[in-house]
């Protein structure tokens, strides 16, 4: 009877070898677990090309979805854009329109102008009338600068620093003519002067131009001042400076930006009164906006637009200067 475990060992075929030629394993030698060769580096090639395809295949539809949100985005900015170039546009189109007619070569007033001419503006400036009211507004708009500054610098200094009853008061009142129309205030004036003899005058013109811009100048002075470190005022009374030198020489210049700003709003208030300035004067004392208010009223010509285009330009200009010295626009 033949063995059965002798019968196995004839019949089971030898292992292969490494290389899978069908040489016998050797004895002893140790079994290789790893990857074959067919899952060597072509299968690697394989799984990277797949990959490099996904990779190739997934880009273009990101890039295709970042473009739509970038010019979702920029419509957006459009948008949000289009109603404040609307605003700008609807505040300077009178005043490009203004100064184009000024350039009327007719003597109508009419826009757009059939020509292009200086005519008007030499008209303007060889004018006995309008070099008078130049004048008188330009000594008008000095002694109203002047007389504002320093009273409302210093009542708007009290007001922020000051501690005394009343103080709420008081600011009220400063700020009181803004609230007011200016008729009223020109109509209450009239009859004010009128008792004392300061109607057509300069005195009552410089004082009626300095109540209406003082509230100017003391809410620009005051948001100055309430931005001043009051550490400040007190190093420099520590180290000896007496309280009239330490406002001189520490207070005053960092107030400088309100009164510079409130110096050009008592300017160009004074510059463009004419409700006020109209009930106040008379035939001797007749300003820049009042002739213009006039003349408009009479005689319609390019010459008006001349005169308000060179108020227009000296506006601008003293603007410019006075915000690049300065930090003006921040304390508006």
């Amino acid at each position: 009877m033949a063995d059965p475990a002798a019968d196995r060992t004839h019949h089971d075929p030898a292992p292969d070898g490494p290389a899978g030629t069908g040489t016998p394993a050797m004895a002893g030698a140790p079994a290789t677990s790893g990857p074959s060769a067919t899952s060597g580096p072509s299968a690697k090639a394989g799984s990277s090309t797949k990959a490099g395809s996904s990779t190739a295949s997934g880009p273009p539809a990101k890039t295709g979805g970042g473009r739509g949100a970038a010019l979702l985005r920029r419509a957006g900015r459009t948008a949000a854009a289009l109603p404040a170039v609307a605003v700008f546009l609807y505040l300077l189109a009178p005043l490009a329109v203004l100064a184009l007619s000024s350039l009327n070569s007719t003597s109508s007033l009419s826009f757009p102008p059939s020509g292009l001419s200086l005519r008007w503006y030499s008209e303007v400036l060889s004018s006995p009338d309008w070099l008078v009211s130049f004048r008188l507004s330009g000594v008008l708009v000095l002694l109203v600068v002047l007389t504002t500054v320093t009273i409302g610098t210093l009542a708007a200094y009290g007001l922020v620093r000051g501690d005394f009853p009343g103080r709420g008061v008081l600011s009220g009142l400063a700020l009181a003519p803004l609230m007011v129309p200016e008729i009223i205030i020109g109509l209450g004036l009239l009859y004010y002067f009128q008792g004392l003899g300061l109607v057509n005058t300069l005195p009552g013109l410089w004082l009626a131009h300095s109540l209406v811009a003082l509230p100017f100048v003391i809410r620009t002075v005051m948001v100055s001042a309430q931005a001043l470190d009051p550490t400040l005022e007190r190093a420099a009374a520590t180290l000896g400076a007496g309280r009239v030198r330490t406002f001189l020489t520490v207070t005053l210049p960092l107030l400088r930006p309100g009164i510079l700003a409130g110096a050009v709003f008592a300017a160009v208030t004074s510059l463009g009164e004419v409700a006020v300035s109209a009930l106040v004067s008379g035939s001797n004392t007749t300003t820049v906006p009042v002739r213009i208010f006039s003349a408009v009223q009479f005689q319609l010509d390019p010459s008006v637009a001349a005169v308000s285009t060179l108020l227009m330009l000296v506006s601008v200009l003293v603007l410019v200067a006075v915000d690049r010295f300065t930090n003006f626009s921040e304390v508006l």
